[in-house]
C-alpha cells in the first residue's frame, strides 16, 4: 500500500469497539492461562526442592526462572488487555459523541438517547474524556492534511481554472451560514422544494459487456461528453432488473445557464438542501431508464454528482444498497444496510474542504470503506488539482493494488453480483434548462 494511502471503515474510529473488546477478552484469557501455568511451575519447583534427591538431576534455577517468566508475561498481557478495553471505551465514546452531535440537528430525541451510554462510559473512567477528544482532534487534522497548503492556495485557489471546485463567493456564503453543518448530511435530512424545470433526453443506448466489478470500472463508467447521467439497466437471471446510475460533476462555473450541472445547482443542493436542477434531472433520467420507485438503484457520483448520489440514497425513493462518492462536497448519513464507498483527497478543497474532512462517525453498513490520501504535495502550486478526475483515478488505482481486505471484499461482492446478471443496457442522458 502507498505510504500516504489510507483505507478505513470511515470516520475517526477505524476499529469497531466491540471487536476491540473481543480481542481484549481473548488477551485476558491467555494472560490468565499464563499466570496459572506459572503457578503450576512454581508448585513443581517447590515439590522438587522438597525431594532433595532430585536436585542433582534437575536445574531448579531454570525451573524457577521459567515460572517467573510465565508470571511476568501473564502480568504484561493482562495489562495490555486492560489497556485495549480502555481504548475500546474511548473509541466508542468518540464515536457516540460524533453521532450525537450530528443527530442533534435533525433528530434531537435520537441524540438524547445516546447520552445514557456516554454518561456510563465517563463514569467508568474519567480519563476517557480526554482520550476521546484526542482521538477526534487527531483525526480532524489528518482528514484535511495539506488542504490549502500549496503556494497559490493562500492567494486565490478559487480563481484558478478548474472543472468542479467551489469559488470564493460560495465560501463567503458558507461563512455567513456560520454554525450550519453542510458537509455531512444528518440522518433524517430530506431534499425540500419543487423540482426546477429541466429537459432530459436520451442521447445514446448501447449494450455493455457485463456489470462493473472493480472500483476502477465503476469510476470509468461515469459519463462524458454531452451526457451528465448514465443509467445501466441490468437484467438478472431470474428476469428481475436493477439499475446503476452514474452521475458526473459540475460542468459550468456560472449559474442559470443551459446546463443544469452548474454552480446554481451546487448552491441549491449543498447549502439550501433543496432540489437542484441537476438533482431533478437525475431523477428524471432514472425514470426514463425504467427505474420505478422502490427499484434497486446503485449510485456512483463524482463531485456534484456525488452529492446528488448521496441525496438520492437518503431520499428512500429507491432501494440503494451501494453508493460510491468521489470528491464529494457532502457525505450522506446512510443506513446500516447501505454500503458507502467514499474516495477523497485530504487536500481537495471540495472533497475535504467542503466536508470538513467528513463525519467523525462511521456511516453506512459495516462493509463501507473510505479511501483517502494527500495528493497535491506532488510539486503542485495549488491544492485545486487534487480535485481533478485524473488525480482520483490514480488514487483508485492505488487502492485496487493495495491488497487491503476491504477492497478485496468489495470486489468479491461485485463479482458475485455480476455472475447473476445476463445483460446490461447502458443509456446516457443529457439535461438542459428550458
Amino acid at each position: 500500500m502507498s505510504s500516504d494511502l489510507q483505507i478505513t471503515g470511515g470516520g475517526a474510529i477505524a476499529v469497531d469497539p466491540e471487536q476491540m473488546r473481543a480481542v481484549s477478552d481473548r488477551m485476558a484469557a491467555v494472560a490468565a492461562r499464563l499466570t496459572d501455568a506459572g503457578e503450576s511451575v512454581r508448585r513443581a519447583h517447590g515439590s522438587l526442592i522438597a525431594a532433595w534427591s532430585t536436585a542433582t538431576r534437575i536445574e531448579l534455577w531454570a525451573l524457577w526462572a521459567t515460572a517467573q517468566r510465565l508470571a511476568d508475561e501473564g502480568e504484561a498481557l493482562a495489562s495490555d488487555a486492560a489497556g485495549t478495553a480502555i481504548m475500546a471505551d474511548a473509541f466508542e465514546l468518540a464515536d457516540l459523541r460524533a453521532e450525537q452531535d450530528m443527530l442533534s440537528t435533525q433528530l434531537p430525541a435520537a441524540a438524547d438517547r445516546l447520552q445514557a451510554r456516554i454518561d456510563a462510559l465517563l463514569d467508568s473512567n474519567p480519563e476517557l474524556d480526554a482520550m476521546a477528544s484526542t482521538l477526534t482532534s487527531t483525526w480532524q487534522r489528518s482528514s484535511t492534511a495539506g488542504l490549502l497548503a500549496q503556494p497559490l492556495d493562500a492567494i486565490a485557489w478559487g480563481a484558478l481554472s478548474m472543472q468542479a471546485a467551489v469559488p470564493v463567493w460560495i465560501l463567503a456564503g458558507l461563512l455567513r451560514s456560520g454554525t450550519r453543518v453542510m458537509g455531512t448530511v444528518p440522518s433524517g435530512t430530506g431534499i425540500t422544494g419543487g423540482a426546477p424545470p429541466v429537459v432530459v433526453r436520451r442521447v445514446s443506448t448501447a449494450s455493455v459487456d457485463g456489470s462493473a466489478v472493480t472500483l476502477k470500472q465503476l469510476v470509468t463508467r461515469l459519463p462524458g461528453g454531452k451526457a451528465q447521467v448514465a443509467v445501466e439497466k441490468r437484467t438478472h437471471a431470474d428476469g428481475a432488473v436493477s439499475f446503476v446510475a452514474y452521475i458526473d460533476g459540475t460542468r459550468s462555473m456560472t449559474s442559470g445557464g443551459d446546463d443544469p450541472w452548474d454552480m446554481g445547482s451546487n448552491w441549491d443542493l449543498y447549502v439550501d438542501r433543496e432540489q437542484s436542477a441537476a438533482y431533478a434531472a437525475t431523477l428524471e433520467a432514472l425514470q426514463l431508464a425504467g427505474a420505478e420507485e422502490g427499484a434497486r438503484v446503485d449510485l456512483v457520483g463524482y463531485s456534484q454528482g456525488a452529492a446528488i448520489a448521496g441525496a438520492v440514497a437518503m431520499s428512500g425513493m429507491y432501494e440503494t444498497p451501494r453508493v460510491m462518492i468521489v470528491g464529494s462536497p457532502a457525505v450522506p448519513s446512510l443506513e446500516t444496510d447501505q454500503t458507502l464507498i467514499r474516495v477523497f483527497h485530504t487536500d481537495d478543497p471540495v472533497g475535504a474542504g467542503l466536508t470538513a474532512g467528513g463525519p467523525a462517525y462511521a456511516t453506512g453498513s459495516p462493509e463501507s470503506i473510505t479511501v483517502s490520501r494527500e495528493y497535491a504535495t506532488r510539486s503542485e502550486l495549488s491544492s485545486v488539482p487534487s480535485h481533478f478526475r485524473d488525480a482520483y483515478d490514480e488514487t483508485i488505482a492505488q487502492a485496487e493494488t493495495s491488497g487491503d481486505a476491504r477492497v478485496k471484499s468489495l470486489h468479491e461482492s461485485l463479482r458475485a453480483e455480476a455472475h447473476d446478471i445476463v445483460s446490461v443496457e447502458r443509456m446516457e442522458f443529457q439535461a438542459t434548462r428550458p
